[in-house]
Protein backbone atom coordinates (compact mmCIF):
# COMPACT_ATOMS: atom_id res chain seq x y z
CA UNK A 1 0.00 0.00 0.00
CA UNK A 2 1.83 3.35 -1.10
CA UNK A 3 1.45 6.52 0.99
CA UNK A 4 -1.19 8.69 0.52
CA UNK A 5 -1.52 12.16 -0.32
CA UNK A 6 -4.35 14.01 1.18
CA UNK A 7 -6.33 17.48 0.33
CA UNK A 8 -3.88 19.17 2.56
CA UNK A 9 -0.81 18.19 0.12
CA UNK A 10 0.24 16.07 3.17
CA UNK A 11 2.35 12.33 2.64
CA UNK A 12 2.59 10.90 5.68
CA UNK A 13 4.82 7.26 6.43
CA UNK A 14 4.68 6.28 9.99
CA UNK A 15 7.47 3.82 11.69
CA UNK A 16 7.07 2.14 15.03
CA UNK A 17 11.06 2.09 16.18
CA UNK A 18 12.16 -0.44 19.22
CA UNK A 19 15.40 -0.59 20.87
CA UNK A 20 15.83 -4.16 18.68
CA UNK A 21 16.27 -2.24 15.49
CA UNK A 22 19.97 -2.03 16.14
CA UNK A 23 19.59 -5.80 16.96
CA UNK A 24 18.39 -6.25 13.43
CA UNK A 25 14.87 -7.58 14.21
CA UNK A 26 12.47 -8.79 11.63
CA UNK A 27 9.74 -6.20 10.00
CA UNK A 28 6.77 -6.29 8.84
CA UNK A 29 4.41 -4.15 6.80
CA UNK A 30 0.90 -3.36 8.22
CA UNK A 31 -0.79 -4.13 5.05
CA UNK A 32 0.49 -7.73 5.11
CA UNK A 33 -1.05 -8.56 8.48
CA UNK A 34 -4.42 -9.69 8.26
CA UNK A 35 -5.60 -7.05 10.87
CA UNK A 36 -4.50 -4.46 8.45
CA UNK A 37 -5.22 -6.34 5.17
CA UNK A 38 -5.33 -3.57 2.47
CA UNK A 39 -9.27 -3.00 1.72
CA UNK A 40 -11.18 -3.71 -1.15
CA UNK A 41 -12.44 -1.13 -2.10
CA UNK A 42 -8.70 1.22 -2.19
CA UNK A 43 -9.29 2.06 1.40
CA UNK A 44 -7.64 5.36 0.67
CA UNK A 45 -10.61 7.64 1.94
CA UNK A 46 -12.45 8.12 5.41
CA UNK A 47 -16.49 8.18 5.70
CA UNK A 48 -16.43 12.00 4.94
CA UNK A 49 -15.25 11.20 1.54
CA UNK A 50 -11.77 13.12 2.52
CA UNK A 51 -8.30 11.15 2.12
CA UNK A 52 -6.78 9.63 5.26
CA UNK A 53 -3.92 11.20 6.27
CA UNK A 54 -1.92 7.61 7.64
CA UNK A 55 -1.92 4.95 5.27
CA UNK A 56 1.14 3.21 5.94
CA UNK A 57 3.47 2.52 9.30
CA UNK A 58 6.20 -0.16 9.44
CA UNK A 59 6.77 -1.88 12.45
CA UNK A 60 10.32 -3.26 13.60
CA UNK A 61 10.05 -5.29 16.33
CA UNK A 62 11.51 -8.23 17.57
CA UNK A 63 9.53 -10.52 19.48
CA UNK A 64 6.41 -13.41 19.24
CA UNK A 65 4.10 -10.88 17.63
CA UNK A 66 5.96 -10.81 14.72
CA UNK A 67 7.04 -14.51 14.36
CA UNK A 68 6.38 -16.41 11.05
CA UNK A 69 2.95 -17.74 11.42
CA UNK A 70 2.55 -21.15 10.79
CA UNK A 71 0.80 -21.85 7.12
CA UNK A 72 -2.25 -23.73 7.74
CA UNK A 73 -2.73 -20.63 9.94
CA UNK A 74 -2.00 -18.13 7.34
CA UNK A 75 -4.13 -19.54 4.90
CA UNK A 76 -6.41 -19.77 7.40
CA UNK A 77 -6.75 -15.99 8.03
CA UNK A 78 -6.27 -15.42 4.53
CA UNK A 79 -10.42 -16.77 4.42
CA UNK A 80 -11.27 -14.57 6.99
CA UNK A 81 -13.80 -11.60 6.27
CA UNK A 82 -11.91 -9.67 7.76
CA UNK A 83 -13.65 -6.20 7.13
CA UNK A 84 -17.17 -7.68 8.26
CA UNK A 85 -15.85 -8.58 11.72
CA UNK A 86 -19.01 -7.55 14.56
CA UNK A 87 -19.29 -3.94 14.50
CA UNK A 88 -18.68 -4.12 18.84
CA UNK A 89 -15.40 -5.55 17.91
CA UNK A 90 -14.10 -2.94 15.47
CA UNK A 91 -15.09 -0.26 18.37
CA UNK A 92 -13.55 -2.35 20.72
CA UNK A 93 -10.39 -2.78 18.96
CA UNK A 94 -10.35 1.19 17.86
CA UNK A 95 -10.83 2.50 21.30
CA UNK A 96 -8.08 0.46 22.49
CA UNK A 97 -5.90 1.78 19.70
CA UNK A 98 -6.63 5.31 20.27
CA UNK A 99 -5.56 4.91 24.34
CA UNK A 100 -2.40 4.02 22.94
CA UNK A 101 -1.71 6.38 20.39
CA UNK A 102 -4.35 8.49 17.59
CA UNK A 103 -1.45 7.64 15.00
CA UNK A 104 -2.66 3.73 15.70
CA UNK A 105 -6.17 4.46 15.85
CA UNK A 106 -6.16 6.40 12.43
CA UNK A 107 -4.21 3.12 10.72
CA UNK A 108 -6.88 1.14 11.83
CA UNK A 109 -9.24 3.41 10.28
CA UNK A 110 -7.34 3.38 6.75
CA UNK A 111 -7.81 -0.13 6.67
CA UNK A 112 -11.17 -0.21 5.09
CA UNK A 113 -14.78 1.50 4.25
CA UNK A 114 -16.75 -0.83 6.92
CA UNK A 115 -14.32 0.20 9.85
CA UNK A 116 -14.36 3.48 8.82
CA UNK A 117 -18.26 3.40 9.39
CA UNK A 118 -18.25 2.75 12.63
CA UNK A 119 -15.87 4.60 13.77
CA UNK A 120 -15.60 8.10 15.02
CA UNK A 121 -14.58 10.53 12.05
CA UNK A 122 -11.62 12.60 13.03
CA UNK A 123 -12.84 14.83 11.32
CA UNK A 124 -16.56 15.32 12.08
CA UNK A 125 -17.66 18.64 13.84
CA UNK A 126 -15.15 21.21 14.02
CA UNK A 127 -11.92 18.96 13.95
CA UNK A 128 -11.17 19.81 17.46
CA UNK A 129 -12.00 16.67 19.17
CA UNK A 130 -9.58 16.41 22.03
CA UNK A 131 -9.59 12.41 21.68
CA UNK A 132 -7.63 12.98 18.72
CA UNK A 133 -4.83 15.36 19.34
CA UNK A 134 -0.87 14.34 18.99
CA UNK A 135 0.34 15.24 22.51
CA UNK A 136 3.02 12.99 22.34
CA UNK A 137 3.93 14.10 18.99
CA UNK A 138 6.83 17.00 18.74
CA UNK A 139 7.63 18.64 15.10
CA UNK A 140 10.99 18.45 13.66
CA UNK A 141 11.97 21.17 10.84
CA UNK A 142 13.15 19.76 7.79
CA UNK A 143 15.91 20.96 5.51
CA UNK A 144 14.54 22.55 2.02
CA UNK A 145 11.30 21.89 2.55
CA UNK A 146 9.09 24.87 3.88
CA UNK A 147 6.06 23.46 3.86
CA UNK A 148 7.16 19.72 5.47
CA UNK A 149 8.03 18.53 8.90
CA UNK A 150 9.01 15.38 10.48
CA UNK A 151 6.81 14.57 13.45
CA UNK A 152 8.40 12.17 16.23
CA UNK A 153 6.66 10.65 19.40
CA UNK A 154 8.51 10.87 22.28
CA UNK A 155 6.52 8.00 23.82
CA UNK A 156 6.40 5.29 21.37
CA UNK A 157 9.71 6.64 18.89
CA UNK A 158 7.38 6.45 15.62
CA UNK A 159 8.12 8.76 13.10
CA UNK A 160 6.23 10.56 10.36
CA UNK A 161 6.58 12.92 7.69
CA UNK A 162 3.67 15.61 7.07
CA UNK A 163 3.65 18.23 4.10
CA UNK A 164 0.73 21.16 4.02
CA UNK A 165 1.15 24.17 2.54
CA UNK A 166 0.08 26.08 5.22
CA UNK A 167 3.28 25.64 6.98
CA UNK A 168 4.86 27.56 4.26
CA UNK A 169 2.93 30.46 4.77
CA UNK A 170 2.51 30.30 8.47
CA UNK A 171 4.79 31.23 11.07
CA UNK A 172 5.00 28.79 13.94
CA UNK A 173 3.16 30.74 17.37
CA UNK A 174 4.11 27.44 19.46
CA UNK A 175 2.25 24.36 20.13
CA UNK A 176 -1.52 23.64 21.75
CA UNK A 177 -1.78 20.41 23.40
CA UNK A 178 -0.08 18.84 20.33
CA UNK A 179 -1.70 21.06 18.29
CA UNK A 180 0.14 23.63 15.93
CA UNK A 181 -0.74 27.27 16.08
CA UNK A 182 0.32 29.08 12.84
CA UNK A 183 0.29 33.04 12.40
CA UNK A 184 -0.13 34.11 8.84
CA UNK A 185 2.82 35.70 6.98
CA UNK A 186 0.77 38.50 5.42
CA UNK A 187 -1.20 39.57 8.36
CA UNK A 188 -2.49 38.45 11.95
CA UNK A 189 -4.77 35.70 11.09
CA UNK A 190 -4.20 32.81 13.42
CA UNK A 191 -4.75 29.01 12.94
CA UNK A 192 -4.89 25.75 14.88
CA UNK A 193 -3.64 22.72 12.62
CA UNK A 194 -4.07 18.97 13.48
CA UNK A 195 -0.56 17.61 11.92
CA UNK A 196 -1.80 14.01 12.23
CA UNK A 197 -5.38 14.28 11.11
CA UNK A 198 -4.80 17.64 8.85
CA UNK A 199 -7.51 19.00 10.44
CA UNK A 200 -7.30 22.93 10.74
CA UNK A 201 -9.48 25.87 12.81
CA UNK A 202 -9.29 29.30 12.19
CA UNK A 203 -9.71 31.98 14.83
CA UNK A 204 -10.03 36.11 15.19
CA UNK A 205 -6.88 38.26 14.04
CA UNK A 206 -4.25 38.99 16.87
CA UNK A 207 -6.23 42.24 17.67
CA UNK A 208 -8.50 42.90 20.78
CA UNK A 209 -11.88 44.92 20.49
CA UNK A 210 -11.85 48.55 21.65
CA UNK A 211 -14.60 48.31 24.45
CA UNK A 212 -12.48 45.64 26.04
CA UNK A 213 -8.78 47.57 25.66
CA UNK A 214 -7.18 48.13 29.52
CA UNK A 215 -6.74 51.32 30.21
CA UNK A 216 -3.41 50.78 31.65
CA UNK A 217 -2.01 49.61 28.54
CA UNK A 218 -1.37 52.34 25.39
CA UNK A 219 -3.78 52.08 22.42
CA UNK A 220 -1.28 50.08 20.20
CA UNK A 221 -1.57 47.26 22.42
CA UNK A 222 -5.53 46.57 20.43
CA UNK A 223 -2.78 44.36 18.17
CA UNK A 224 -1.39 41.59 19.98
CA UNK A 225 2.41 41.49 19.00
CA UNK A 226 3.66 38.31 18.00
CA UNK A 227 6.75 38.74 19.10
CA UNK A 228 5.78 38.96 22.65
CA UNK A 229 4.04 35.70 22.28
CA UNK A 230 5.70 32.88 24.69
CA UNK A 231 3.60 29.77 24.50
CA UNK A 232 -0.37 28.63 23.93
CA UNK A 233 -2.89 26.36 25.48
CA UNK A 234 -5.87 24.73 24.80
CA UNK A 235 -9.05 24.90 26.92
CA UNK A 236 -12.03 22.34 26.80
CA UNK A 237 -14.08 23.61 29.47
CA UNK A 238 -15.73 25.81 26.60
CA UNK A 239 -17.64 25.03 23.36
CA UNK A 240 -16.03 25.15 21.14
CA UNK A 241 -12.52 25.48 22.74
CA UNK A 242 -10.34 28.72 23.81
CA UNK A 243 -6.61 28.66 22.51
CA UNK A 244 -4.64 30.95 25.09
CA UNK A 245 -1.47 32.80 24.28
CA UNK A 246 1.07 33.43 27.03
CA UNK A 247 2.48 37.21 26.65
CA UNK A 248 6.07 38.17 28.00
CA UNK A 249 5.61 40.43 31.55
CA UNK A 250 3.20 42.64 31.29
CA UNK A 251 0.16 44.07 32.45
CA UNK A 252 -1.91 41.22 30.84
CA UNK A 253 -0.17 38.23 30.73
CA UNK A 254 -3.14 35.92 28.60
CA UNK A 255 -5.40 36.79 25.72
CA UNK A 256 -7.89 34.30 24.71
CA UNK A 257 -10.23 33.60 22.26
CA UNK A 258 -12.96 30.85 20.60
CA UNK A 259 -13.38 30.21 16.80
CA UNK A 260 -15.97 32.75 15.54
CA UNK A 261 -15.04 35.49 17.82
CA UNK A 262 -14.00 38.75 16.43
CA UNK A 263 -10.95 39.80 18.95
CA UNK A 264 -8.57 38.57 21.43
CA UNK A 265 -9.62 38.74 25.15
CA UNK A 266 -6.66 39.87 27.82
CA UNK A 267 -7.46 37.83 31.23
CA UNK A 268 -7.86 39.29 34.64
CA UNK A 269 -6.59 38.34 37.82
CA UNK A 270 -9.30 37.09 40.42
CA UNK A 271 -8.22 38.83 43.19
CA UNK A 272 -7.05 42.44 43.43
CA UNK A 273 -3.77 44.14 44.20
CA UNK A 274 -1.65 40.80 43.09
CA UNK A 275 -1.78 41.38 39.53
CA UNK A 276 2.42 42.11 39.90
CA UNK A 277 2.82 38.43 40.86
CA UNK A 278 1.42 36.96 37.62
CA UNK A 279 3.02 39.26 35.64
CA UNK A 280 4.59 36.54 33.51
CA UNK A 281 2.91 32.60 33.32
CA UNK A 282 4.66 29.87 31.38
CA UNK A 283 4.46 26.67 30.86
CA UNK A 284 1.06 26.19 29.80
CA UNK A 285 0.02 22.25 30.32
CA UNK A 286 -3.79 20.77 28.59
CA UNK A 287 -4.60 18.02 31.68
CA UNK A 288 -8.52 16.74 31.90
CA UNK A 289 -10.02 19.59 29.57
CA UNK A 290 -8.34 22.26 31.54
CA UNK A 291 -5.52 24.31 30.54
CA UNK A 292 -2.85 25.13 33.53
CA UNK A 293 -0.66 27.71 33.55
CA UNK A 294 2.66 28.54 36.74
CA UNK A 295 4.20 31.86 37.77
CA UNK A 296 8.13 31.78 37.77
CA UNK A 297 8.06 31.13 41.67
CA UNK A 298 5.23 28.47 41.41
CA UNK A 299 1.73 29.73 41.60
CA UNK A 300 -0.38 27.07 39.30
CA UNK A 301 -3.32 28.98 37.29
CA UNK A 302 -6.12 28.56 35.45
CA UNK A 303 -8.83 30.70 33.58
CA UNK A 304 -12.37 30.85 34.62
CA UNK A 305 -14.24 30.94 31.00
CA UNK A 306 -17.96 31.01 33.12
CA UNK A 307 -20.11 32.84 30.55
CA UNK A 308 -21.17 35.10 33.57
CA UNK A 309 -18.16 36.43 34.08
CA UNK A 310 -17.35 39.81 31.89
CA UNK A 311 -13.72 38.94 31.64
CA UNK A 312 -11.59 35.67 31.71
CA UNK A 313 -10.29 35.93 35.55
CA UNK A 314 -7.07 33.92 36.14
CA UNK A 315 -7.58 31.77 39.78
CA UNK A 316 -5.32 29.93 41.58
CA UNK A 317 -5.06 26.22 41.78
CA UNK A 318 -3.19 25.32 44.88
CA UNK A 319 -4.17 26.02 48.55
CA UNK A 320 -0.66 26.58 49.73
CA UNK A 321 1.97 27.85 46.80
CA UNK A 322 5.69 26.83 47.55
CA UNK A 323 7.83 28.75 49.30
CA UNK A 324 10.73 30.38 47.44
CA UNK A 325 14.04 31.28 49.42
CA UNK A 326 16.36 32.50 46.48
CA UNK A 327 16.08 32.79 42.32
CA UNK A 328 13.01 30.69 41.08
CA UNK A 329 11.89 29.22 37.27
CA UNK A 330 9.02 26.87 37.75
CA UNK A 331 7.86 24.24 34.52
CA UNK A 332 4.84 22.29 34.56
CA UNK A 333 5.11 19.08 32.21
CA UNK A 334 2.53 16.54 31.48
CA UNK A 335 3.44 13.05 32.17
CA UNK A 336 1.42 9.74 31.58
CA UNK A 337 -1.89 11.39 32.75
CA UNK A 338 -0.93 13.57 35.31
CA UNK A 339 0.51 16.90 35.86
CA UNK A 340 4.33 17.83 37.42
CA UNK A 341 5.92 20.78 38.54
CA UNK A 342 10.02 21.08 38.63
CA UNK A 343 11.74 23.80 39.87
CA UNK A 344 15.05 25.23 39.51
CA UNK A 345 16.42 27.76 42.23
CA UNK A 346 19.76 29.11 42.95
CA UNK A 347 21.40 31.59 45.22
CA UNK A 348 23.69 31.33 48.31
CA UNK A 349 20.18 32.13 50.66
CA UNK A 350 19.05 28.93 49.25
CA UNK A 351 19.70 27.27 52.94
CA UNK A 352 17.34 29.79 54.42
CA UNK A 353 14.07 29.16 56.05
CA UNK A 354 13.93 26.31 52.90
CA UNK A 355 14.27 23.50 55.18
CA UNK A 356 17.21 21.71 52.83
CA UNK A 357 19.56 19.99 53.79
CA UNK A 358 23.45 19.58 52.30
CA UNK A 359 22.77 16.39 50.30
CA UNK A 360 19.60 18.04 48.22
CA UNK A 361 22.01 21.05 47.26
CA UNK A 362 24.67 20.89 44.63
CA UNK A 363 26.97 23.84 43.49
CA UNK A 364 27.24 25.15 40.07
CA UNK A 365 29.66 27.66 38.97
CA UNK A 366 30.23 29.08 42.96
CA UNK A 367 26.15 29.40 43.83
CA UNK A 368 23.92 26.34 45.44
CA UNK A 369 21.30 24.93 43.02
CA UNK A 370 18.30 22.37 43.70
CA UNK A 371 16.13 20.92 40.89
CA UNK A 372 12.50 19.63 42.87
CA UNK A 373 10.25 18.32 41.11
CA UNK A 374 5.97 17.53 42.55
CA UNK A 375 3.10 15.71 41.54
CA UNK A 376 0.32 18.38 40.75
CA UNK A 377 -2.95 16.87 43.01
CA UNK A 378 -5.57 18.45 41.38
CA UNK A 379 -8.14 17.09 43.95
CA UNK A 380 -6.84 18.27 47.42
CA UNK A 381 -5.13 21.35 45.74
CA UNK A 382 -1.28 20.65 46.98
CA UNK A 383 1.82 19.23 45.39
CA UNK A 384 3.47 15.93 46.13
CA UNK A 385 7.26 15.44 46.24
CA UNK A 386 8.89 13.19 44.16
CA UNK A 387 12.85 11.48 43.94
CA UNK A 388 12.62 12.35 40.04
CA UNK A 389 10.78 12.54 36.95
CA UNK A 390 10.86 8.89 36.37
CA UNK A 391 13.68 6.18 36.10
CA UNK A 392 12.45 5.85 32.24
CA UNK A 393 11.96 9.24 31.45
CA UNK A 394 13.65 12.66 30.76
CA UNK A 395 12.18 16.58 31.17
CA UNK A 396 13.15 19.14 28.55
CA UNK A 397 11.93 22.60 30.25
CA UNK A 398 11.18 25.89 28.58
CA UNK A 399 8.94 28.19 29.44
CA UNK A 400 6.90 27.82 26.19
CA UNK A 401 5.90 24.40 26.70
CA UNK A 402 7.87 21.49 28.24
CA UNK A 403 8.36 18.04 26.90
CA UNK A 404 8.23 14.52 29.03
CA UNK A 405 10.56 11.97 26.86
CA UNK A 406 10.75 8.22 26.81
CA UNK A 407 14.85 7.58 27.35
CA UNK A 408 13.87 3.86 26.83
CA UNK A 409 13.08 4.87 23.10
CA UNK A 410 15.68 7.22 22.85
CA UNK A 411 18.51 5.80 24.81
CA UNK A 412 21.15 8.41 24.54
CA UNK A 413 19.25 10.57 26.47
CA UNK A 414 19.75 10.45 29.98
CA UNK A 415 17.06 8.89 32.25
CA UNK A 416 15.68 10.24 35.33
CA UNK A 417 17.13 13.57 34.36
CA UNK A 418 16.06 17.57 33.37
CA UNK A 419 17.02 19.50 30.73
CA UNK A 420 17.54 23.22 30.47
CA UNK A 421 16.65 24.87 27.20
CA UNK A 422 19.41 26.66 25.28
CA UNK A 423 18.57 30.45 26.74
CA UNK A 424 18.83 29.65 30.00
CA UNK A 425 22.58 27.46 29.23
CA UNK A 426 23.58 31.10 27.35
CA UNK A 427 22.77 32.99 30.82
CA UNK A 428 25.47 30.26 32.75
CA UNK A 429 22.96 27.65 33.68
CA UNK A 430 23.87 24.32 33.61
CA UNK A 431 22.45 21.78 30.76
CA UNK A 432 21.25 18.91 32.24
CA UNK A 433 20.65 17.34 35.86
CA UNK A 434 20.13 13.91 36.98
CA UNK A 435 18.34 12.91 39.95
CA UNK A 436 20.15 9.44 40.07
CA UNK A 437 23.65 10.51 41.23
CA UNK A 438 22.80 14.73 41.37
CA UNK A 439 25.55 15.67 39.05
CA UNK A 440 25.43 18.10 36.12
CA UNK A 441 26.74 18.59 32.65
CA UNK A 442 28.76 21.28 30.93
CA UNK A 443 26.33 23.69 28.32
CA UNK A 444 27.49 22.46 24.61
CA UNK A 445 28.83 25.29 22.26
CA UNK A 446 26.66 26.74 19.51
CA UNK A 447 26.28 24.89 16.46
CA UNK A 448 25.22 25.80 12.96
CA UNK A 449 25.97 27.21 9.74
CA UNK A 450 27.96 30.64 9.79
CA UNK A 451 27.84 30.59 13.72
CA UNK A 452 24.38 30.85 13.73
CA UNK A 453 21.66 28.05 14.76
CA UNK A 454 20.16 26.24 12.10
CA UNK A 455 16.81 24.59 12.88
CA UNK A 456 16.64 21.65 10.58
CA UNK A 457 16.44 18.36 12.73
CA UNK A 458 19.22 16.41 9.80
CA UNK A 459 21.82 18.71 11.98
CA UNK A 460 21.00 17.29 15.00
CA UNK A 461 20.99 14.89 17.67
CA UNK A 462 17.36 15.09 19.24
CA UNK A 463 18.44 15.44 22.58
CA UNK A 464 20.14 19.38 21.22
CA UNK A 465 16.93 19.84 18.81
CA UNK A 466 14.71 19.90 21.64
CA UNK A 467 17.25 22.17 24.14
CA UNK A 468 17.18 24.53 21.24
CA UNK A 469 13.72 24.20 19.92
CA UNK A 470 11.95 24.21 23.15
CA UNK A 471 11.41 28.33 23.08
CA UNK A 472 9.09 30.65 21.32
CA UNK A 473 8.82 29.24 17.49
CA UNK A 474 7.28 32.72 15.96
CA UNK A 475 11.02 34.50 17.28
CA UNK A 476 13.02 31.11 15.12
CA UNK A 477 11.02 31.00 12.04
CA UNK A 478 10.99 34.90 11.94
CA UNK A 479 15.35 35.71 12.40
CA UNK A 480 16.46 32.47 11.98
Amino acid sequence: MRADETSAGAVVDVQRRSPSDAAGGQSRRCDEAPAMAAPSDGGERDASGSPCLITKMTSQQSGSLYQPVAKRTRAAMKRRDWKNLPTDLVMDIADRLLTLDVAEYLRFRAACKPWRDCTDNPHAGDGMDARFRPRDWIVLYRCGHPSGRTLVNVATGARAKVDFPELATNHQLGTADGLLVLLHEGGNDVSVLNPLTGALIRFPPLTVDPADHPSCLPPRRLRVDPRVITGAGIDDSTSPCTLMLCLRPGAYPIVCAKPGDKNWVYGRVAKQGIAHMVSLVQSPVTLGGRCYFTTVSGRIMSLDLSPGSRWPLMKFLLDEDPPVTAQTTSFLVRSQGRMLMVRYMLGNNLMLGGGYNETEIFMWRGRRCRVEVFEVDMARRRLVPKSGVGNDHAAFLAGAGSVMVSTKKFPKIAANSVYLNYYQQQLGHFRAYSFQDRTTTQPRARKGRNGELDLCACHWELEDYLIRNMANSYFHDRFF
